[in-house]
Formats: C-alpha cells, sequence, structure tokens
C-alpha cells in the first residue's frame, strides 16, 4: 500500500490567491518530509473558486522544485483541449528537472464547461482523448522523427531533441469509471484509479476488469497501481474531525454542485441530461453524510478510524494507492498540517505495521 496526496489547489476565502498558492508550496513540503509516495495535481479552467491550477505544467514544477523524494504527477492532463505534442515537450522536460520521478495522469476531464469554453464539442470529447492518447504515448516512445495523421492532430518530421529520463517513459495513469476502459487498461500496463463521490460499489466492477487485462498481458502484480481519491481528514477524536469534515466537505461539495451547473447551462441536452444525475448523486451524498462516510466516499476519524476505513477499502476493491486530498474547503493550514502528521504518523503504520520517520520507514516491532 503506498499512499498520496492531490490539490485542487482550491481557492479560500480566507487567504489572497498568493497566500493559497503558498499554502500549496509548503503542503508539498510537508508532504514530501513525512514520506508520502506521490503528489498529484489537477487541471481545470474558468471554474473559480474550484480551482486555482490551469496549467499542469505550472503546478507541477512547483511540486519538483519544493520535493527531494516524492514521486508526483498530472492527475490528469485534459487531452481533449490541449496540444498532444506539446505534452510530450512538457512532461519530458519535467521528468528531468525531477531526477526521474514524474508519473504521467492523462484523462478526458470532467467540467465539459471547461470543454464548451475552449470551443470543443463534447461529443468529440472521446475520440478527442484516445487520438490525444496515441500520440502521447508515440512521442514518448520515439527514437527519431516521426509523423501522425489524426482526424484532430496533424504532425509531420517531428524530432524531439530529447527523450524521457525515465525509459521507455514515465509510468502513465488513466483513471476511469468504464469496465471495459478498466480491462483496455490493464492491457496496456497503465495504473487507473476512482472517485470516492462515486462510490465503492462501480469500482468493484471496473478494478476486476483492469486485473483481467493485465493477467491477459502478463502485467506483474506490483506494476499495476490502483488509485481511489476522496477527501481525507485526521483528527485527534472522531467527534473533531466530524465537525470538521461536516462543515468543510459541505463547503468543497458546493464546489462540485457549481460547476455541474455551469456545465448544465452551457451544455446540450446529453451533456444536460448526464450533468442532472450528477448532481442528484452529489444531493445524496449531501443529504445522508453518514451515509456517505460509511461508503468511503470521503475518510474522516480519529487515526484509528480511518485506518480502519482504509483497510476495508483496501480489502473491497484491492486499491494499493491511496489517494487523500487534505486541503479542501477553509480548513486552516495548521489543521491541514496536523491532519497529515496524524494520518502519515498514526494511520499509515496500522495500515502497512511500519513506523514511519521523515522519509525513513522501518518495520515497526
Amino acid at each position: 500500500m503506498k499512499f498520496a496526496v492531490f490539490s485542487h489547489v482550491a481557492e479560500k476565502e480566507t487567504a489572497s490567491p498568493k497566500q493559497r498558492l503558498d499554502e500549496f508550496a509548503a503542503e508539498v513540503r510537508l508532504c514530501d518530509e513525512l514520506g508520502y509516495d506521490y503528489f498529484f495535481t489537477t487541471e481545470h479552467h474558468f471554474t473559480g473558486r474550484f480551482s486555482m491550477a490551469p496549467s499542469q505544467p505550472v503546478s507541477l514544477t512547483v511540486v519538483a522544485q519544493n520535493s527531494e523524494r516524492m514521486r508526483f504527477g498530472p492527475m490528469v492532463i485534459l487531452l481533449p483541449i490541449s496540444q498532444p505534442l506539446r505534452v510530450v515537450e512538457e512532461m519530458i522536460i519535467l521528468d528531468h528537472m525531477s531526477g526521474g520521478r514524474l508519473e504521467i495522469g492523462l484523462g478526458r476531464g470532467i467540467t465539459p464547461h471547461e470543454h464548451i469554453a475552449y470551443g470543443i464539442n463534447t461529443h468529440s470529447d472521446v475520440a478527442r482523448f484516445n487520438e490525444g492518447l496515441e500520440i502521447v504515448i508515440k512521442g514518448l516512445n520515439a527514437d527519431g522523427p516521426f509523423s501522425f495523421m489524426g482526424d484532430f492532430w496533424q504532425y509531420i518530421d517531428v524530432d524531439l531533441p530529447w527523450r524521457p529520463l525515465q525509459r521507455p517513459h514515465p509510468p502513465i495513469w488513466v483513471p476511469t469509471n468504464t469496465p471495459a476502459k478498466g480491462y483496455e487498461y490493464g492491457q496496456l500496463g497503465f495504473g487507473i484509479g476512482g472517485f470516492g463521490v462515486v462510490g465503492m460499489d462501480l469500482y468493484e466492477v471496473v478494478f476486476r476488469e483492469y486485473h483481467r487485462g493485465c493477467d491477459e498481458a502478463g502485467i506483474p502484480t506490483d506494476r499495476r497501481p490502483i488509485t481511489y481519491l476522496a477527501s481525507t481528514l485526521v483528527a485527534e477524536t472522531d467527534a473533531e474531525a466530524e465537525e470538521l469534515m461536516y462543515d468543510h466537505f459541505l463547503r468543497q461539495l458546493a464546489l462540485f454542485e457549481d460547476e455541474r451547473r455551469r456545465s448544465r447551462r452551457a451544455g446540450d441536452s446529453a451533456v444536460k441530461q448526464a450533468t442532472t444525475a450528477s448532481l442528484g448523486r452529489l444531493a445524496a451524498i449531501r443529504a445522508d453524510m453518514d451515509g456517505s462516510a460509511e461508503g468511503l466516499k470521503f475518510f474522516h476519524g480519529s487515526p484509528d478510524t480511518v485506518a480502519a476505513k482504509i483497510r476495508h477499502l483496501q480489502e473491497r476493491l484491492g486499491v494499493n494507492v491511496f489517494l487523500g486530498e487534505f486541503a479542501f474547503g477553509e480548513l486552516s493550514w495548521e489543521q491541514v498540517r496536523r491532519s497529515h502528521e496524524l494520518f502519515m504518523g498514526e494511520v499509515v503504520p496500522q495500515v502497512v505495521g511500519t513506523e514511519v520517520v521523515g522519509t525513513q520507514v522501518a518495520a515497526a516491532g
């Protein structure tokens, strides 16, 4: 089991943009010191307080320059609105900048209004993503000049001056909610992931199909990373964690709901239908916070409680990379810092049977 941190770099009413970005850099440094395995960042556009991270290369440069040992990467780059060849160039430089610590997450995106704002027809998202993924893999593996003639992008005699430091290329991740894609990405040897707000039931099927694809492709079990993203808060007691979580997670949930409403207003009938269903799921979480907690849509509690929830997640879904978002809502930096310290100091040892001391991991007992 490995442990990772995710950040939307959500804006806070209590901080200026500069203060919030400084806090983001401080969280990276703290996580590196505490011994996390990964730090992943997001990409969103025109989303207000939901995210201050429109550029993965900018966010990831902050991570690279404020860490020494953690692996890190985008989770995800939005390929339908990107130039895939530029993605290849930027990821190669980040791989070298970090001494070969880069992971690359790629995806379609979850908020249609971002694509619409860029003039991208949401009906072409899947095709654009598939073509973009093909270009990225081809570019990262190229040992000489190459060309690509697709429906959306055409490149002629591209001669990249550098190769990735990690050969053949940094590990690729593609989160998915689709069993068929789980199987496909397993065959390709990619990492996959799920989102806590969707719930565990769907991912039992997705992750099972992923392992079937890996089995058929002969992918070793230690090269099948499966992550599960959930808002996470650890406090000294369950009561303290519950009070903080119910306040600040609801604030985060409100930002998700606002993004869905914006997409519903901007989209066609299909987008309206999909985002209306999504709003319904978010409303159900809001109406039944206790049920959401039991369904592991978010993780909160004392160290003992959170450790038990992670063990349950691991047993039910076979998740081997727990991905927690610790900075959400209007949580203060001190509350976020303490949550991280309790997580790595008291939760992780219970989950993996080791004692984590800074960047050193030693067997316990």
